[in-house]
C-alpha cells in the first residue's frame, strides 16, 4: 500500500530499514516487551522467557527472513544469558546468528540483506565496545550528575544521548556505505542525520501499533487513541523522509567500487577485529585504509581500458526497449530507453549496465516515438548520468500527453537540449562509424506514433544493425518503398508483432540475427517464424 514515490524516497534517503521488516523492528519489539513486562506484571526470568517466545512467534509470522532471523538469534542469546546470570559477547552472538541464518539457506551468505544486516550490527558492537573503552563512566561524575535538578539532568541525557545516536548513525553508515554503493549504486549521507531523528518516531510507532494488537479488542479506547498515535509517528516518518529526499547533496548515484576492492576493504577490516594480538600501530592503518579507498576512487576514474570497435547491446527491459551503442570513439549512444510497466524498473535495469561498462556519460538519446514504454526510464536516467541531448523526431512532442510533458519538464530543468532528425540526417559518430535517419520524413506522416517510430542504420567495418523502434503501415509501406538494405542485427519492429508486416519487413533488410525486445511467448509467433523462413 505504499506508493512507488515513496518506496523511491525511502530508498534514497538510506531509510528503507525502517520501512521493511527488518531486524531493527524486531529488537525494538523485544526491548518494549522486556519493559513493559518488568513493570510489575511478571517476575524478571518469566517475563525474559515471554520474550524470548514472542519473538521466536514474531519471527515465523514474518517468514523468518535472514535481518529478522539475526535479530531474533541474537535476543535470545542475551535472554538465554541473562537467565544463566552470564555476559552475552557481542562477537560469539553474532556468529551464532551467522550459523543459524546460513543453516536456514546457505545461499543467504551471497544475498545484499543478510550482508548489510550483519554489517550493521558488527558495527554497532564494535562502536559500543570502543565506546566504553575510550570514555569510561566516572563514579564522581556519576555522582555530581546526579545532584543536579532535573531538568538539567534531562537536558544532559538528550543531549548525552543524541550524540552518542549521531556517532552510531555515522559508524553504521560508514560501514555499510561501500555495499550499498556496489550494489544499489547510491550514496546517502542524509542517512547519517535522520537516523537519530527517525530512531523515536519508528519506535513509538512500532511500539503503538503492537499494543492495538494486544489491547485494542481489551480497551477499545485504548486502542483508538495507540492507532492515532501509530499513525501520527508514520506521518512524521514519511514527512520527514519525503523531505530528506528533496534535499540537495542528500544522496548522490554512483558507479560503485568492485566485486575485489569490497573484498579487500571488508577482509582487512575482518583480519583488524579478530587478530587483535597482531594489530599494527594505529596510523599505519589510517594509511592503509587511505591508500585503499585511493585505490577504489582511481579505479572508478580510471575504467578498463576497451577495444576500438562498435559495441551493441540489447537490454532485457521485457516489452519495451534500450538498446546501448558504445561507439569507438569513446561515446555512448542510447536509443529508447522504456518499459511497459514502472520505469524505476528499466532505470535499474539500464543503469547497471551502464555503470558495470564504466559508462557514466550518455552523449545522445535517441527516442523512437512518444510511447511510454520507450521512454519513460529517461526521466530517472537523467538524474543518475550527465546527457548530452535527446533525439528526436520533429512530431515526437506534438501529442498532448501527460507522460511527454513530464518528459519535457525534466529535459528543461537538466539543461539537456532536444534535437529533431528526419529522413536523410545522419548523428555525429567519429571517424568509421555511420549512423543515418532512414524515417521519418519532415512532419512525419498520418496515423498512429508507431507510424512516425525514427528508424535509425547503424553501418561500422561492413556491418549494418537496424533499429527500427515500432514502425508500422503507413510509415512501414513508406520505408519498404526505399532501397533495400542488408543488414546483419535488426531489432524486430513494434516487439515482433505481426502488425509490422514481419515478412514484407524481413524481405526488404534481409536480417542476419532478429532481436524481439518484449515478454517471451509461450511458442513461436507467426511473426518470429516468418524471420527464420527468411533465414533469420
Amino acid at each position: 500500500q505504499v506508493t512507488d514515490d515513496l518506496k523511491e524516497d525511502f530508498i534514497t534517503t538510506g531509510t528503507v530499514h525502517l520501512l521493511v521488516v527488518s531486524g531493527l523492528h524486531l529488537g525494538i519489539l523485544a526491548g518494549g516487551l522486556f519493559f513493559a513486562l518488568r513493570a510489575g506484571l511478571l517476575p524478571r526470568r518469566s517475563a525474559l522467557v515471554l520474550v524470548a517466545v514472542l519473538v521466536i512467534g514474531y519471527t515465523v509470522l514474518t517468514e523468518a527472513r535472514p535481518p529478522v532471523v539475526r535479530a531474533c538469534v541474537l535476543v535470545v542469546v542475551v535472554c538465554l544469558a541473562r537467565l544463566g546470570g552470564r555476559r552475552a559477547l557481542a562477537a560469539n552472538s553474532l556468529a551464532v546468528a551467522a550459523l543459524v541464518v546460513l543453516l536456514f539457506n546457505p545461499a543467504d551468505l551471497f544475498r545484499t540483506g543478510p550482508q548489510l544486516s550483519f554489517l550493521a550490527v558488527a558495527a554497532l558492537a564494535w562502536f559500543g565496545s570502543y565506546r566504553q573503552q575510550v570514555t569510561p563512566i566516572d563514579p564522581l561524575d556519576q555522582l555530581l550528575a546526579e545532584t543536579r535538578s532535573w531538568p538539567i539532568r534531562a537536558l544532559r541525557w538528550v543531549r548525552r544521548w543524541g550524540w552518542q545516536l549521531t556517532l552510531a548513525s555515522t559508524v553504521v553508515w560508514l560501514a555499510v556505505a561501500p555495499l550499498v554503493m556496489a550494489r544499489f549504486h547510491l550514496c546517502t549521507p542524509i542517512a547519517v542525520l535522520l537516523g537519530p531523528i527517525l530512531w523515536l518516531p519508528v519506535a513509538v510507532g512500532l511500539l503503538a501499533g503492537f499494543g492495538v494488537l494486544l489491547l485494542g479488542w481489551l480497551i477499545p479506547p485504548l486502542g483508538h487513541f495507540l492507532g492515532w498515535l501509530c499513525g501520527a509517528c508514520l506521518t512524521l516518518v514519511q514527512g520527514c523522509v519525503s523531505l530528506a529526499a528533496q534535499l540537495p547533496g542528500g544522496h548522490f548515484w554512483v558507479p560503485g567500487p568492485p566485486d575485489w576492492w569490497l573484498i579487500g576493504l571488508y577482509g582487512g577490516l575482518g583480519l583488524w577485529l579478530l587478530a587483535s594480538r597482531w594489530r599494527p600501530p594505529q596510523r599505519w592503518l589510517l594509511g592503509l585504509l587511505a591508500g585503499w579507498v585511493a585505490v577504489g576512487l582511481l579505479s572508478a576514474v580510471f575504467p578498463t581500458p576497451r577495444h576500438a570497435q562498435l559495441e551493441v547491446a540489447i537490454l532485457a527491459v521485457g516489452h519495451g526497449g534500450a538498446v546501448v551503442l558504445q561507439l569507438p570513439g569513446g561515446q555512448t549512444v542510447l536509443y529508447d530507453c522504456g518499459h511497459l510497466g514502472s520505469p524505476e524498473s528499466a532505470t535499474r535495469s539500464i543503469a547497471c549496465y551502464l555503470w558495470s561498462r564504466g559508462i557514466t556519460r550518455i552523449d545522445a538519446v535517441v527516442l523512437s516515438h512518444a510511447d511510454l514504454d520507450h521512454y519513460n526510464a529517461l526521466p530517472g536516467l537523467i538524474e543518475r548520468f550527465s546527457v548530452g541531448k535527446v533525439v528526436v523526431s520533429s512530431v515526437m512532442f506534438d501529442g498532448d500527453a501527460p507522460g511527454l510533458d513530464y518528459l519535457r519538464q525534466v529535459l528543461a530543468e537538466a539543461d539537456v537540449p532536444i534535437c529533431q532528425v528526419w529522413s536523410g540526417d545522419r548523428l555525429a559518430a567519429g571517424s568509421g562509424v555511420r549512423m543515418e535517419v532512414l524515417y521519418p520524413p519532415w512532419g512525419g506522416v498520418g496515423g498512429s506514433d508507431n507510424a512516425n517510430s525514427v528508424v535509425l542504420l547503424v553501418e561500422y567495418a561492413g556491418h549494418r544493425v537496424l533499429l527500427p523502434g515500432d514502425i508500422e503501415p503507413p510509415g512501414l509501406t513508406m520505408l519498404v518503398a526505399q532501397p533495400g538494405v542488408d543488414c546483419d542485427l535488426v531489432m524486430a519492429p513494434h516487439h515482433g508483432s505481426n502488425r509490422s508486416d514481419p515478412l514484407g519487413f524481413a524481405a526488404w533488410c534481409r536480417p542476419e540475427c532478429v532481436v524481439v525486445s518484449g515478454a517471451t511467448p509461450a511458442g513461436p509467433s507467426r511473426g518470429v517464424q516468418a524471420y527464420r523462413k527468411l533465414g533469420a
